[in-house]
């Protein structure tokens, strides 16, 4: 019994063998560390909520000498799904009497990039749906009561424009985000200038501070500590926070900037360097923060449609920063603003 023990220890996934009335004679380590109520010589009751079905269906499988397979999603707050896999065994030293094994696949990570693929599907269709309806209308009217309006014409020429800028944003933002999470798991390995790059990033979005009435202040360390990484990734992350800022603090607000070594208490628990952008908008309720890097959130849906955002700038942000190896944090204040902090390893202590 002992070599047996020892040999499904060394699986992966959960393993019991039942005897003939559906008591647990072994388990292997997975299966005790997965439920955590088993116990040798107890009932299926001590994997869960398992209904008559499957009790009849292992019942079946040990009387027919067969195998059987089912999938069973656990009833807990986060629930799981497992694929359960029975085989009748017969002639076993240590069991005389036919036995189940039993083995358990956890189906939860699949079930729930599945889950995931769909609402991405789902939230991309809608957002490209809005504006192609929107032009459907405006062509509509162009090729009817409006034909003969100058000014008509050019309203709603006006309106179309926006609207094809609004899903050339979308696709160059899902381009984006499809190439940066191809390459999160592959760390840069070449330095770079933080100082180079953040006003790099600086000069791309004056323009828009100053259509839009802002003031942008920098504050920015001479001669930062390198860090790895690749330039166009972490401007296009600075370019995102900054614009983000510019659009949403308040009018003739003004958009900080600053960039310093990071104290020795910050969040890598290493030497960093750390790039916050400040802005004075409206602040964020505590409880929307977390869901702020999700593709597709927003705050305020229509004010961020009506500005040409997409709704992926910051999640754009957050898998550069992974790439990088480093960490987005987010603090706001109702009625004050917001910061957002890029914490960044220094190259010399970076693991590649």
């Amino acid at each position: 019994m002992k070599n047996q023990q020892k040999v499904i220890d060394g699986i992966s996934v959960p393993v019991m063998v039942l005897d003939n009335d559906l008591h647990i004679s072994l388990a292997n380590k997975a299966a005790f560390k997965s439920f955590p109520e088993l116990e040798t010589g107890a009932g299926l009751e001590k994997l869960g909520d398992i209904d008559r079905d499957i009790d009849q269906l292992f019942r079946d499988t040990l009387a027919n000498r067969g195998s059987a397979s089912v999938t069973i999603v656990t009833d807990e707050t986060f629930q799981r799904e497992f694929l359960i896999s029975v085989k009748t065994v017969v002639d076993l030293k240590d069991f005389p009497e036919p036995t189940l094994v039993v083995t358990f696949e956890d189906q939860t990570p699949l079930r729930v990039a599945k889950s995931m693929r769909s609402d991405f599907v789902a939230n991309v269709s809608h957002e490209i749906r809005s504006p192609l309806t929107a032009i459907s209308g405006f062509v509509e009217t162009l090729q009817g009561d409006a034909s003969d309006d100058p000014d008509a014409s050019k309203l709603f020429l006006g309106l179309m424009e926006k609207e094809v800028a609004r899903m050339t944003n979308l696709v160059s933002d899902l381009l984006s985000l499809s190439k940066v999470e191809a390459k999160e798991r592959r760390a840069p390995k070449n330095p770079l200038d933080v100082n180079q790059t953040i006003h790099q990033s600086i000069e791309s979005v004056s323009a828009l501070a100053d259509k839009r009435g802002k003031t942008l202040e920098i504050d920015v360390t001479p001669n930062l500590p390198s860090i790895r990484g690749k330039r166009d990734d972490l401007a296009r992350a600075l370019i995102n926070l900054l614009e983000n800022a510019i659009n949403y603090s308040r009018d003739g607000g003004t958009v900080r900037l600053s960039a310093h070594s990071a104290p020795a208490d910050n969040p890598l628990g290493g030497a960093a360097v750390c790039i916050a952008v400040n802005d004075e908008g409206e602040g964020i309720p505590a409880a929307e923060i977390p869901r702020l890097t999700e593709r597709f959130y927003r705050v305020d849906k229509s004010r961020s449609r009506n500005i040409g955002g997409t709704g992926l700038g910051l999640a754009i942000v957050k898998h550069i920063l992974v790439r990088h190896r480093g960490l987005l944090t987010i603090e706001s204040t109702v009625g004050k603003g917001s910061t957002f902090t890029a914490y960044l390893p220094v190259a010399a202590l970076q693991k590649t």
